[in-house]
C-alpha cells in the first residue's frame, strides 16, 4: 500500500501528508496541474515551412476541444492533419532500399505498396479516444499497428534510425558501438545476435514494462495509449522512427512515457530507482518529441525496489543540434554505403564507415548532461512510501 506525503523543492524541504490541510487529497492531481514550459517563438530560427515561428499560427486540430466538450459530443471526431503517422502493413523486403537522392534529407523505400502507411498523403486515421478519470488520450491507433518486438515491428525498424538508438549515433558511447549499428544498417543481418548481457538486459526490460506502467497509472490517475512505431509527418524526415512505450493526453497538451527497467549490472533485484536522469536517455526522448510533436515525456524508472518520475520537457535548440550529427551519420555514412552494397561493391561500403566520435560528440553530451540535471523529479518511492516534490 502506497502512503502519499509531497516534498517541496525549498531548501527546507518540508514534507506535507496528503490529508494534511490545504493539500492534495488525490495524487492525480499533482500531474493534472503541472505547469508546462511556455514555448517562445524563435524569430531568428526558420521554422520547417520557411516561415518565421515568431508569426507562424500552427492551425488548431479538430479534436483541440476540452475534456467536457468530448465527452458531450457523440459524434466521431473528424482529423484533418497529425503530427506523426503510425505504421501499418508496410512491405519491407529483404533485400534493402535504394534511398532517392532528389530530396538530401527524405525518403520513401521503393519497395514499398501505394497503400503503405509511408506515404504523407495516406488518409488520416481516426484517433481512438480512451476514457480516463485525467484527460482524454488520443493515440492514433490502427487495427493494424505493428505490435512492439514482433517480426512486422522489426521489419519496420529496420530502414529507419530510431530514438532508442540515437545516442549510440552520436557517439556517446566507447568502443565500436557507432561502427556496429552503421553494419546494422548497412549490410541489414537477418538476425541481430546480441551479447548474452544485453540480451538478458533487454529480457528484463520487456518481463518488466507492463507492470510498470500499470504503477505509473496507480501514481498519477492517467490512462496510456501505445502504439508500435511512428515516423515523422514531413517526408524529408522520413528515415527517422520512434516506438514510444505510451502516449498520455490530448493535443495540444499531449505528452509520451517511456519506461526504463535498469538491469542494474545483472542485479536487477538490487537497484534503486534514479535521483537523476541519467543524460544518455536524452537524445531519445528529445526525439521522440519531435517525431511525435509533443512537448514532454514522462521518463518513469521502474525496480523492484521502488520507482522515480522525471518530467522532460522539449529542447528544439537541442534538437537541432542533435539532427545535424544524426543526418551526417545516415546520408555520409550510410545511405551511400548502402547504395554500394546493392550494387554489389562492398569493399566500396567500408569507405563509408564512421568514426567512434562524430566532431561534435562531446558539444552534444554536455548539452544532454545539462538538460538531464534540468528534468524536474515528480515523485519517488522507495518501498512504497511515495514522495511528491513540488
Amino acid at each position: 500500500m502506497l502512503k502519499f506525503r509531497f516534498v517541496p523543492e525549498e531548501t527546507t524541504k518540508m514534507r506535507l501528508l496528503a490529508s494534511a490541510p490545504g493539500g492534495h487529497s488525490n495524487a492525480a492531481q499533482v500531474f493534472v496541474y503541472i505547469p508546462l514550459r511556455t514555448s517562445t517563438p524563435f524569430a531568428s530560427s526558420p521554422a520547417r515551412n520557411g516561415a518565421s515561428r515568431l508569426h507562424r499560427q500552427r492551425p488548431t486540430p479538430p479534436w483541440n476541444l476540452s475534456v467536457h466538450d468530448l465527452r458531450r459530443r457523440s459524434r466521431p471526431i473528424s482529423s484533418n492533419s497529425r503530427s506523426f503517422i503510425p505504421m501499418s502493413r508496410t512491405c519491407s523486403p529483404r533485400t534493402g532500399f535504394l534511398p532517392s537522392r532528389k530530396n538530401h534529407e527524405g525518403y520513401i523505400p521503393q519497395s514499398c505498396t501505394a497503400a503503405s502507411s509511408l506515404s504523407p498523403s495516406s488518409p488520416p486515421q481516426l484517433p481512438l479516444l480512451l476514457q480516463s478519470r485525467s484527460p482524454v488520450v488520443s493515440a492514433h491507433l490502427t487495427p493494424h499497428d505493428a505490435p512492439q518486438r514482433s517480426e512486422e515491428w522489426f521489419a519496420l525498424r529496420k530502414d529507419k534510425l530510431t530514438t532508442s538508438t540515437f545516442s549510440t549515433a552520436l557517439g556517446f558511447w566507447k568502443g565500436n558501438r557507432r561502427s556496429e549499428l552503421w553494419h546494422q544498417k548497412v549490410f541489414i543481418p537477418d538476425e541481430i545476435v546480441f551479447e548474452a548481457a544485453a540480451k538478458a538486459a533487454m529480457d528484463w526490460g520487456v518481463s518488466r514494462e507492463p507492470a510498470a506502467i500499470e504503477q505509473y497509472k496507480a501514481i498519477t490517475g492517467r490512462e496510456v495509449g501505445s502504439l508500435g512505431f511512428a515516423i515523422h509527418a514531413e517526408a524529408r524526415y522520413g528515415w527517422l522512427g520512434a516506438s514510444p512505450d505510451g502516449l498520455i493526453g490530448l493535443h495540444p497538451d499531449a505528452g509520451i512515457l517511456e519506461v526504463k527497467c535498469p538491469y542494474n549490472k545483472g542485479k536487477p533485484e538490487l537497484a534503486l530507482p534514479w535521483q537523476v536522469m541519467p543524460y544518455y536517455y536524452m537524445p531519445q526522448v528529445q526525439g521522440q518529441m519531435e517525431i511525435m510533436d509533443r512537448d514532454w515525456v514522462d521518463l518513469y524508472c521502474w525496480t523492484p525496489n521502488g520507482s522515480a518520475l522525471f518530467r522532460v520537457l522539449r529542447d528544439r535548440s537541442y534538437w537541432e543540434l542533435m539532427h545535424g550529427i544524426l543526418r551526417d551519420f545516415w546520408w555520409n555514412n550510410v545511405v551511400p554505403a548502402r547504395e554500394a552494397v546493392l550494387m554489389g561493391r562492398e569493399d566500396e561500403a567500408k569507405v563509408y564507415e564512421p568514426k567512434p566520435k562524430h566532431g561534435l560528440t562531446g558539444f552534444i553530451i554536455g548539452r544532454s548532461r545539462k538538460l538531464a540535471a534540468e528534468a524536474r523529479l515528480l515523485c519517488r518511492d522507495i518501498g512504497g512510501h511515495l514522495e511528491f516534490f513540488q
